[in-house]
Order: C-alpha cells, then sequence, then structure tokens
C-alpha cells in the first residue's frame, strides 16, 4: 500500500539484512531466477547437503556478490516479506565468463557485462502472500539512494521476457538497455529473451 501524502510504501519496515535471515535470501534467489540457482546448487551439493542449504550457506557468507551483506530486507510484523541483493558493478569488475560456466549461464554474464557502470540488482522477490503492498518499490527505493551516495548514475538488472515483475520494473523507469536469447538448461524456462534493464537515477 502507499501512504497517499508521501507516495511512500507503509506497513512494513526495510532494514540490512543479517546471516539470519540466509534461508529467506536463499528463496528469494531462487524466485528470482524461475530456478536456475536451484540447478547451480544442486551440482555443489555434498554428503546429505540439499541445494537449498548449499544456497543458504552462502548468502550467510561474507563475501561475494551473493551475502547477505549486499542485501536488504522489508519486514512486516517481525516476518521476512520481501528481500533485494544488490551491488556496485565498476569497470573493474571481472566481466569475463570462466570456461566451465554452464551455457545457460552465459547470456546473463554477457548481459552483466554490459551493465557495467551501475548499480546492479541481482535479485529481487517478495514472498507471494505479499505482492503489491509495495515492499519491491520500497526496496528499490532504498537501493536508488545508495547508488546516488555511492556516484553511480544508473540502476540495472536482468529479467526475462515474460516475468511479470518487467511490468513492475517498467512503471519505475526502467528501459531495456541489452537482451540476449535464453539457452535452455535443466529447468523449465517461460522466457526467451534474458532482458539488461536500466534506470537513470540522476
Amino acid at each position: 500500500m502507499l501512504d497517499a501524502t508521501n507516495n511512500k510504501p507503509t506497513g512494513f519496515t526495510i532494514c540490512p539484512a543479517s546471516a539470519d535471515e540466509a534461508d529467506d535470501l536463499a528463496n528469494f534467489a531462487v524466485m528470482a531466477s524461475d530456478g536456475l540457482t536451484l540447478a547451480t546448487w544442486e551440482d555443489m551439493r555434498e554428503g546429505n547437503q540439499t541445494a537449498m542449504q548449499v544456497g543458504a550457506s552462502r548468502a550467510a557468507r561474507k563475501d561475494g556478490g551473493f551475502s547477505y551483506r549486499n542485501a536488504d530486507i522489508a519486514l512486516q510484523n517481525n516476518r521476512v516479506i520481501a528481500g533485494i541483493i544488490s551491488y556496485p558493478q565498476k569497470p573493474d569488475s571481472n566481466s569475463v565468463a570462466p570456461d566451465d560456466v554452464p551455457p545457460f549461464f552465459r547470456p546473463l554474464l554477457a548481459l552483466e557485462a554490459r551493465a557495467i557502470p551501475s548499480w546492479y540488482i541481482n535479485i529481487l522477490a517478495t514472498y507471494d502472500l505479499f505482492r503489491g503492498q509495495g515492499a519491491a518499490s520500497g526496496l528499490i527505493g532504498g537501493v536508488s539512494e545508495r547508488a546516488k551516495s555511492a556516484g553511480f548514475r544508473h540502476l540495472s538488472l536482468i529479467v526475462g521476457n515474460n516475468n511479470p515483475a518487467f511490468r513492475l520494473y517498467d512503471s519505475l523507469g526502467f528501459y531495456e538497455a541489452a537482451r540476449e536469447a535464453v539457452v535452455k538448461g535443466p529447468f523449465e524456462d517461460r522466457d526467451t529473451f534474458w532482458i539488461l534493464m536500466k534506470k537513470k537515477i540522476f
């Protein structure tokens, strides 16, 4: 919902994530990627570890892009309802895909390289029950302010062409900057293109 007086989302609070939210961040990663990350985590399992446990352990790390230290969450009644992971893509960011990267990841890495320089939103998702309340918009707004303070002129993100979130990003001023054909992998994919979207923030 929006506060009619200031046009800002209400009914939840936004704060930095902690390692305690690692399970939620793993869930959001799977939701935002349509299961693509889950396929990757399956290959990283050890012993009786599940793919989701791999994801949670990675989210609990202090380093790497997929880390709670790069995440913010929206809370409602002390419950996590949405989350975002974002970080700067600087000119010195490594944009060369390693030889062992699965083919279905290569279009995404190509688009990430074209996002440089920008503040990159790697993951953004809201639990189904809490959609439509403005949490995603609020999280993007917070990231936008952080990016401005760091001197970045653009936000960027990648979304599938048939993902309903595309309409949200379009309504928030994101525009298509580039696209790459989806390479089918070991998962159900509703999209035919990955789209790099950018938003000028100043």
